[in-house]
């Protein structure tokens, strides 16, 4: 009976050596065919039988093997492709190095090979995918590769290439057999960080301009891999492309530029020649008519813009680039010829009558003044600012209505601290804060609260409650905490000018300081004259920015956080207050009298730091030709 000519030839059984098989797994990272997944179900059969003859080779056809070789095959070990290779025989350039640029390269300087190496070894990981999609004759070509080749997989050692009095002499080639491959025996010894060693794809640039190290270290990297192989390949120049973040084309122009120089007889100098400003010229806003714009028509960046007809994003670069200012202007009360006389003496009174050795008058202590006036404290802002985490929900504040949130008025007076000669507060100038409210019963039930409940009510400040409050509370205040020193030494308190204020010479006033054994006085500061005063000054903006870190919930909650507040105000910010006092009398006599001037800012914090913060008080002055023309302005 003949054979049947239809029947399947079964390859001999193939038995792989001990040897073999462990040479074959010890030696995997050198292996440069793809690997692929074995067939595990029918249909992977089917897929495997219908692949291209080429594409056979590319796996084990051994299907007997044990499941450690098989899972050997599974892993997905990077494949030195010839642009692989390529990247690693430029891992130790340097192309940082710095270079002078006098007109000379000079290749002198030590290039650091371990920034160069983290350069490479922090590239995305999509350049994985380009380097596995080269077609196998080229996988080949390098698996095939003369013992002559594998000497460009060799570290190239900047230190030695050939200088002449720091000019690259080109007609001599650098020893390039002596260092070994110091970064192929990283890769090697480390499988688990070297594997992640891409090359960025060139086209993938982040910097618009080179800077003149690294147009220099472009250059010099092209001519060592020039002088070693005679040629540069385009993969060279991709691979210093995509080490330096800039596009192929970049590094043509630089490498073209120093040939061009070389041609004509000149020194490679192939830094920028880009200096201070480049590329298009800002366009000319004509930015000097705003000037004639009306104020109401320049509050916001759109209405501006739209005055100017120029676009609103425009505007808006040209503003945060400092052609544009912004400023919050507050409304100043009107100011006579009659206001600024009175502003003027009154800054005079508060001098010292001798002048100094520079012909300067120096301000009084006016430690025996006190400053009294009246503060309206709410429970709360209509708008206020907060400062919330990205995921936290904005917060609901509501009231009945705006009008009726719960406020009281607080009478007020501070003196200038004291200390002694070691610098400790004998004096710390809080008199006293009183709310103007009093305690009533209700006279009807409502659902929060029965009849006849004790209730808090504000007091309509006249000028016979001020009267009281004065008599009752300010002066014995004053006679309690006054310092003893002061016996005999008369005391001013300074008041505005407001109609429930009393007036110097008020009876009741009189007779409640002949009670005491203190001479106190009412002084009158000039009308429209909130500057003269520290508790207009700096004061109460201060307590209320400390009050409204609280959340009162009634009015007697309100009135205890201002009084502790109050109490507990820091001695050091107070003694600051005065030193601003007088600074603004320095700028009221230099304006005549005006109030269009800033108040200045001497950053107190810094001199204290310092140490000269008393030295600066001390020294504020008014100079002989300030207080002479003061003086002609007075007569």
């Amino acid at each position: 009976m003949r054979d049947n000519k239809m029947s399947l030839k079964i390859d001999k059984e193939i038995v792989l050596s001990n040897d073999f098989v462990l040479g074959q797994i010890a030696g995997v990272l050198n292996r440069l065919r793809g690997r692929k997944r074995l067939p595990r179900d029918a249909l992977d059969a089917w897929k495997y039988t219908l692949m291209r003859q080429k594409d056979i080779f590319s796996k084990p056809l051994v299907h007997g093997m044990c499941n450690d070789l098989q899972n050997t095959y599974k892993v997905e070990f990077p494949r030195m492709s010839d642009y692989g290779k390529l990247k690693m025989r430029l891992v130790n350039l340097d192309l940082n190095s710095s270079p002078t640029y006098d007109g000379v390269l000079d290749l002198n300087s030590s290039p650091a090979h371990d920034e160069a190496q983290d350069m490479v070894a922090e590239q995305p990981d999509e350049a994985q995918d380009m380097v596995a999609d080269q077609p196998d004759e080229a996988q080949d070509m390098v698996a095939d590769q003369p013992d002559e080749a594998q000497d460009h997989h060799r570290g190239l050692d900047l230190n030695l290439s050939p200088v002449h009095d720091g000019i690259l002499d080109l007609n001599s080639s650098p020893a390039h057999d002596e260092e070994p491959n110091e970064a192929q025996d990283m890769v090697a010894d480390q499988p688990g960080e070297a594997q992640d060693m891409v090359v960025d794809q060139p086209g993938e640039h982040r910097k618009k301009d080179l800077t003149n190290e690294e147009r220099y270290g472009a250059y010099f990297a092209l001519e060592v891999i020039k002088s070693r192989d005679g040629k540069f390949q385009t993969e060279d120049k991709e691979l210093v492309a995509s080490l330096l973040n800039t596009s192929v084309r970049t590094v043509e122009r630089i490498w073209e530029k120093a040939q061009k120089q070389l041609a004509e007889g000149q020194p490679v100098d192939v830094s920028n020649r880009k200096k201070g400003n480049s590329g298009p010229k800002r366009k000319d806003l004509e930015l000097s008519r705003i000037t004639t714009i009306p104020l109401n028509k320049r509050r916001t960046i759109r209405s501006l813009a739209k005055s100017l007809g120029v676009n609103r994003s425009t505007l808006h670069r040209r503003f945060k680039w400092g052609e544009l200012k912004r400023i919050t202007d507050s409304v100043k009360p009107s100011m006579t010829l009659a206001n600024k006389i009175q502003r003027l003496q009154f800054c005079m009174s508060m001098l010292d009558e001798k002048p100094d050795k520079n012909l300067q008058c120096r301000f009084k202590e006016m430690d025996n003044m006190v400053r009294i006036d009246e503060k309206w404290f709410d429970m709360t802002r209509v708008r206020n600012t907060y400062y919330l985490h990205p995921e936290e929900p904005k917060p609901l504040r509501s009231v009945k209505n705006k009008n009726s949130i719960g406020k009281v008025m607080f009478l007020t007076a501070v003196a200038k601290p004291r200390y002694s000669e070691d610098g400790v507060v004998t004096f710390d100038g809080k008199i006293g804060t009183w709310a103007f409210v009093k305690n009533t019963p209700a006279l009807k039930r409502s659902k929060l609260r029965p009849k006849g409940t004790i209730e808090i009510k504000s007091v309509k400040v006249t000028r016979d409650v001020m009267r009281d409050y004065m008599c009752n509370l300010v002066i014995p205040a004053i006679q309690d905490k006054w310092p003893d020193e002061d016996l005999g030494r008369t005391i001013f308190i300074q008041q505005d000018n407001a109609k429930p204020h009393l007036l110097p010479h008020d009876a009741g006033f009189r007779n409640a300081v002949a009670q005491t054994d203190l001479d106190i006085r009412l002084l009158q500061q000039p009308p429209n004259s909130p500057d003269m005063n520290v508790l207009d000054l700096c004061f109460f903006r201060s307590l209320q920015s400390l009050t409204d870190t609280r959340a009162p919930k009634n009015i007697r909650e309100l009135i205890e956080g201002v009084e502790e507040e109050y109490k507990n105000y820091e001695v050091k910010k107070l003694t600051r207050s005065f030193m601003t006092l007088k600074t603004c009398m320095i700028k009221v006599m230099k304006a005549e009298g005006a109030v269009g001037y800033d108040i200045p800012h001497m950053g107190k914090d810094r001199l204290e730091a310092e140490g000269r913060l008393e030295e600066v008080m001390d020294d504020l002055s008014i100079s002989a030709n300030v207080l002479q023309k003061t003086k002609d302005l007075i007569v």
